[in-house]
């Protein structure tokens, strides 16, 4: 299509890919966490709870080599399908009609959320999460670089999936560009540990992902909480997580806060940051605490 090389396909993804990940996200993650780090009560998730700088380095590094290597390979397989006819992106929208355009965005977002719950949901049976995914909750308290830092292999999974709609049905070029930065953007804001005062369509509120990390075993849905909602893995209120609670996203009664065998409600993660978890009264125990592992 433009006549370009594997290799500057490659070049292009890579610049692109740390202009935003090291550039934008980057200076978004330093004016939180260095510049504004003193006023965290009133942007941090988990308010005075930080990584250790040892933690906080390993995220940075892990995260960008992930991020360099899908990226490398998204610029790989770009070209072969702007240059090689690969996969089933098209470019006029006439092709195949306004109706199945808006159908291939619903499609693409399925696929990828579906793939996304069913992966985490398993990676957290106990032989996975030992083995691989316990690597991506060294970071109980996430920041925007622990996005990607992950086991390298549970990384080249996610990313599959999220490169997987351009080769398994029709989709206009303009829609799966759209589908990757919307999918990029949701999980950015996921991971940073800032608040983000609006509800993501479809999504909720951000702490949803960040309590993920916080408790461990629950709250697995990526784009949206409805596959959690049809699984009962949404955390409830009243009931204990672990790291070593491995109830399948159900946790354990905490017996000071519910009868003896009661199931508390699911937490209500439609409003911003509602103060309805412990999360307030334990972080403020301390005044800056750093995590270490």
């Amino acid at each position: 299509m433009f006549g370009l090389e594997w290799w500057q396909y490659v070049l292009i993804t890579l610049i692109g890919g740390n202009t935003f990940f090291l550039g934008i996200g980057g200076f978004i993650h330093y004016y939180h966490y260095h510049i504004k780090r003193d006023e965290n009560e009133s942007w941090k998730m988990q308010p005075n709870r930080f990584l250790s700088d040892r933690l906080s380095r390993h995220a940075a590094l892990l995260g960008t080599f992930n991020m360099n290597t899908a990226a490398g390979t998204f610029g790989f397989l770009g070209w072969g399908v702007l240059e090689q006819g690969w996969g089933q992106i098209y470019y006029d929208f006439s092709d195949y009609g306004y109706a199945w355009a808006a159908l291939s965005i619903f499609l693409a977002f399925f696929f990828i959320e579906a793939c996304a719950y069913y992966m985490h949901a398993a990676s957290h049976s106990p032989w996975l999460y030992k083995k691989i995914h316990k690597v991506h909750h060294y970071y109980s308290t996430p920041t925007y670089f622990t996005i990607s830092a992950m086991h390298p292999l549970e990384w080249v999974a996610h990313a599959s999936y999220i490169v997987a709609p351009a080769f398994l049905f029709p989709m206009h070029w303009s829609l799966y560009l759209f589908v990757m930065m919307t999918t990029f953007f949701y999980g950015f804001w996921d991971h940073s540990g800032i608040k983000l005062n609006i509800n993501l369509p479809f999504h909720g509120t951000n702490k949803f992902h960040d309590d993920h990390h916080k408790y461990f075993h629950v709250n697995y849905g990526f784009l949206t909480p409805y596959f959690d909602r049809i699984h009962d893995t949404v955390r409830r209120e009243g009931h204990h997580y672990t790291e070593d609670t491995f109830t399948g996203g159900k946790g354990r009664v905490n017996k000071e806060m519910q009868a003896q065998n009661a199931i508390g409600p699911w937490v209500d993660y439609s409003t911003p940051f509602k103060q309805k978890d412990d999360g307030k009264k334990q972080d403020s125990s301390a005044k800056n605490p750093v995590l270490e592992s």
